[in-house]
């Protein structure tokens, strides 16, 4: 007789705090991968490799696993004893209390960058109608929809779809009064009472690192609210490829990938409705912008291709539908419309850009910056525009950097070098950490005082006297764990906060890719920096970081600092103007079939342009 075995899934409770947020799982998973399906955003920058040290949480109650090698390679015997833990490494077994660190200032910070402000005047895609009905009789043998067609002065009928067929009945059977929504000569709901002002649309950015959305009355044309949140796809991987690499592993991981942004947009759509007082039922229009991948996965489309040469996405032209196809939970008739892509690298969030700069349409010759962990680059003038993205790394996110983090409290955000070293921490507390413009600024005031040199090296120390360095700063540099350190803030208990060595390369790297870019795109313009008029930098980096330390470490062309504009989050913009205006999405269709795409990959002076641009050339020595 066979034996019959009988496996009892052994059931864990987790509580991740601050929050307070429990559920049950069962054992087996990483922390990483439990906190993942609560909706819990945990740094995974590293896809869960546990090579990236970003994902620390603390175990308060029930640590009952060993630290692999992994974790006592990236945690210090401090953090280990205090019971630090890697979220990709640790899989408990029993139930556990875990913090989890806040992130959410990033998003905050992104919230005043939302997009255009005040109200603008829209385009008339959607109008309400508030209507009687005349009643139906014998002398009046018109239909029920066919009336309330005419009442609208819909002259030549209107199309309606089964589902708002089925409405009409039961409320006339209520009232002959009703308020019509109309898509152009299409009736998209129907209503009663008066709610000719409840006609509500998002403009979306999906950002590798934050995704914004804003709320709009597109009767009004009034930007009602703006919500920022931490993209949640992040568990995956803080890149492009990362992302790119899970989604490709399984059908599975498609699919979950693109639930998790969906499952974003949603959230910001409870969001609007308890915030602003608003029915889901009456958004009716959503329009989409992101990078190319980040629109692939919003659609649920592999993106395989956009992580081998040649790097061609599936699709460049804009898509549209029915919303609640892809479970995007608003009316049931509601649009989407996601911007086109411009290459493989290249996305819609740079369309919507060049809409929202209208950079194109200029005389003057203009470039326009987007940097992240990618660098998108366009330049137009002479009645032509280029562009190009870099490969710049996770850098200026904080990612690849030591003691990197998000732009959220606790990480030094100014760095100033004098006598000392002087730093400023978002929201003045105890600083963890260090974010993109922190980094800028901590290179710039090193590389302006003489102590790191134009290649980039942590000056010596008797150079450091010749460079007349003060001995409080000069004594900052010291012999740690990972070679060469330099102090920027001492803390607590030994909880410094340092700049490596390897943190200066980093960042050569990432402004050498991107300057090395901007040179190629001149080149194909035949302009010099002196002929820029303006340089346009978007995004929440743009807006954060000081243009004088951006200058100093040579990541923009040399020209003078009243030509160069931060420009706020020129992507979230052109969503929202095309939310509004079906004029400015056949601008956006029109930019992707004007503009000229460069693949730096093929052009032959990069590599030596990459060299050069890799150096300090505002060093001392």
């Amino acid at each position: 007789m066979k034996e019959t075995r009988i496996e009892i899934e052994n059931k864990i409770e987790i509580a991740f705090l601050p929050k307070n947020i429990k559920r049950e799982f069962t054992a087996g998973k990483t922390i990483l991968q439990y906190a993942s399906e609560a909706n819990i955003a945990i740094d995974g920058n590293c896809a869960g490799a546990g090579t990236c040290g970003k994902c620390k949480v603390r175990i308060l109650e029930g640590n009952d696993g060993v630290p692999d090698a992994e974790e006592r390679t990236k945690l210090s015997e401090r953090e280990l004893k205090d019971g630090w833990r890697l979220a990709c490494r640790f899989k408990p077994q029993t139930d556990i209390a875990v913090e989890v660190p806040v992130t959410e200032g990033a998003s905050d910070r992104k919230t005043k960058l939302g997009g255009m402000q005040g109200s603008i005047l829209p385009a008339n895609i959607y109008r309400k109608e508030y209507i009687s009905v005349d009643a139906a009789s014998i002398a009046n043998q018109v239909a029920d929809l066919d009336r309330i067609a005419a009442a609208c002065g819909l002259k030549d009928g209107c199309k309606a779809d089964g589902g708002l067929m089925r409405k009409v009945p039961e409320l006339l059977g209520m009232s002959s009064t009703l308020t019509v929504t109309i898509r152009e000569n299409e009736i998209v709901d129907i209503e009663s009472g008066d709610t000719r002002n409840h006609c509500f649309g998002i403009a979306v950015d999906i950002g590798t690192t934050t995704v914004v959305g804003l709320l709009w009355n597109l009767v009004t044309g009034e930007c009602l609210g703006v919500k920022a949140v931490t993209n949640p796809q992040g568990v995956f991987g803080a890149d492009v490829i990362s992302r790119i690499t899970y989604a490709s592993e399984a059908r599975e991981n498609l699919k979950n990938i693109h639930d998790k942004i969906i499952e974003c947009i949603n959230g910001m759509i409870t969001g609007f409705s308890e915030s602003c007082g608003i029915r889901t039922e009456n958004i009716y229009e959503i329009t989409v912008a992101g990078n190319t991948t980040m629109s692939h996965l919003f659609l649920e489309v592999n993106p395989r291709q956009l992580a081998v040469s040649p790097f061609v996405p599936v699709f460049c032209s804009a898509a549209e539908g029915v919303a609640a196809n892809l479970n995007i939970q608003a009316n049931s008739r509601a649009r989407y419309y996601l911007l086109p892509n411009i290459a493989g690298h290249v996305g819609s969030d740079i369309t919507a850009g060049i809409v929202a700069t209208d950079i194109l349409e200029e005389s003057e010759i203009r470039l326009m910056l987007d940097i992240g962990t990618n660098g998108e680059i366009v330049l137009s003038g002479k009645g032509r525009a280029f562009t190009c993205s870099t490969a710049a790394g996770p850098a200026f996110e904080g990612a690849s950097i030591h003691q990197g983090m998000r732009a959220a409290a606790g990480a030094i955000e100014k760095v100033k070098i004098d006598e000392d070293v002087h730093v400023q921490v978002i929201d003045g507390t105890t600083p963890t950490g260090i974010c993109g413009s922190g980094i800028i600024d901590a290179v710039a005031q090193m590389v302006s005082n003489g102590l790191v040199d134009k290649t980039g090296r942590f000056t010596k120390p008797e150079v450091l006297r010749l460079n007349h360095v003060s001995e409080k700063v000069a004594s900052r540099f010291r012999k740690g764990e990972r070679g060469v350190e330099f102090v920027l803030v001492y803390g607590d208990d030994g909880q410094d906060v340092v700049l490596l060595q390897k943190d200066v390369r980093e960042v050569q790297l990432a402004k050498g890719a991107i300057l090395a870019g901007i040179k190629i795109l001149m080149n194909q313009l035949s302009v010099s920096a002196d002929e820029l008029d303006k340089i346009y930098i978007a995004g929440a980096f743009g807006n954060y970081i000081d243009i004088d330390s951006a200058l100093t470490i040579d990541l923009l062309p040399d020209v003078k600092r009243d030509r160069i504009v931060s420009v706020g989050n020129a992507a979230g913009m052109g969503a929202c103007m095309a939310l509004l205006s079906t004029e400015k999405r056949e601008e956006a269709e029109r930019i992707t079939l004007e503009i000229k795409h460069v693949e730096l990959a093929s052009c032959s002076e990069f590599q030596d342009e990459y060299l050069q641009a890799m150096k300090f050339k505002r060093g001392l020595i």
